[in-house]
């Protein structure tokens, strides 16, 4: 295998499909697409979990480093808070040699991890290598005994740590060990070329659901059905909706742990006639274009991926005002925020926005439009390439 001189590695290894992979991936096109050929960008795919993305990657032109021969990742379930955290040791223990030799023998200049970063912090920790890590954070973790150790024992060994919105940064500046380490960094969440091509993909959606989609109003929310999304919060809220417009429905792509909790409460509800349920799509976009706005109902974000795609597609936007991400992203004159799992605020705001004038929402829609613009693969890139340039 042959290394370019100056190249970086990415590490981001994964136990379900997460918004940080295609984080990961654009970062990774963008750095090789805009750097002039000073860097190249290689995926350390410690057990397989890259397997999905290979087409994808290879038409990128972007390199894997598969850092076993055999995994046996994909013959168990990693769905749920225990499978998970088997999933997780799995990484951590199947990797933690074969990517200490990686580290040594070929000396990347960079290494820059997003994901189960506790591996190669331990390893910086223990070991001496000749690569500058970076270390993304986003959101703020609980700051465990365990982590607070970790974090200062390597922070000497981290070159910079990146992070996705300025509320994240402002919140880890409050660790003094940790401050002048710090860098806003925001996500490459826009590829028009990407996107472009996504939105002609053909959607396969039955007739009936199709039917509804193009003739009736609806809400769209998009994400995992986890905690973190709080759908449960927002179906218990939808009732009082119906009562604002009783001819609404609600779209939900997306699928999780809670899905059986889901389809109970909607029941329980008497709402399922208003809930279509799509669980899986290449192409949001199509759903975005047609939706009357996107609600956001998560607990945390940072920054949300689904704002900034909705903002590229002209699509309204009702979002929980939760850390971090969401307030940087729309504001109030971006979209409308309420209180994080208030049902009043929520009900209010729809409500607010249901109401207000079409000269404002388009003033909304324009602000959004302008805001996003931080979020493309060229701005990450610009940013990046800043960082990278060693005194």
């Amino acid at each position: 295998m042959i290394i370019a001189k100056k190249n970086i590695f990415y590490w981001s290894p994964f136990t379900s499909n997460v918004a940080t992979i295609r984080s990961v991936i654009n970062s990774a096109f963008a750095i090789n697409k805009y750097s002039e050929n000073k860097y190249t960008s290689y995926i350390l795919d410690a057990v397989d979990e890259w397997n999905n993305f290979s087409s994808e990657l290879s038409n990128k032109n972007l390199k894997v480093i598969k850092l076993n021969k055999r995994s046996i990742f994909h013959n168990f379930k990693k769905e749920g808070f225990l499978r998970s955290r088997i999933a997780y040791f799995y990484i951590f223990l199947k990797s933690i040699f074969p990517l200490h030799t990686l580290l040594k023998n070929t000396k990347p200049t960079f290494l820059i991890i997003h994901l189960i970063t506790s591996l190669p912090l331990f390893l910086f920790i223990i070991q001496n290598y000749e690569t500058k890590l970076i270390l993304r954070i986003s959101g703020l973790p609980k700051m465990t005994f365990l982590r607070k150790i970790l974090w200062k024992l390597a922070v000497k060994k981290i070159y910079k740590i990146t992070c996705p919105t300025v509320d994240t940064y402002n919140d880890l500046s409050k660790f003094d060990f940790l401050k002048e380490k710090l860098i806003v960094l925001r996500d490459p969440i826009i590829n028009s070329a990407d996107i472009q091509q996504t939105i002609k993909k053909q959607v396969n959606i039955k007739d009936k659901v199709d039917d509804i989609l193009s003739k009736k109003e609806f809400f769209l929310s998009i994400g995992r059905f986890t905690k973190q999304k709080n759908f449960i919060f927002y179906l218990k809220s939808i009732p009082q909706i119906l009562g604002l417009n009783k001819n609404l429905y609600f779209v939900f792509i997306g699928q999780g742990d809670n899905e059986k909790l889901f389809y109970k409460i909607a029941k329980d509800l008497q709402i399922l006639d208003r809930i279509i349920v799509i669980k899986n799509t290449d192409n949001v976009h199509y759903f975005m274009k047609k939706s009357k706005c996107l609600v956001l109902t998560s607990l945390w974000e940072d920054p949300g991926f689904v704002l900034v795609e909705a903002g590229y597609n002209n699509c309204q936007v009702i979002s929980s005002n939760c850390p971090n991400g969401p307030k940087e992203i729309i504001s109030n004159d971006g979209g409308y925020l309420f209180s994080s799992n208030n049902n009043e605020s929520l009900v209010k705001t729809i409500n607010d926005f249901m109401n207000d004038s079409s000269e404002n929402k388009l003033f909304k829609k324009i602000t959004l439009k302008k805001r996003i613009k931080n979020f493309t693969i060229f701005q990450h890139s610009k940013v990046l390439k800043k960082i990278l340039e060693v005194n």
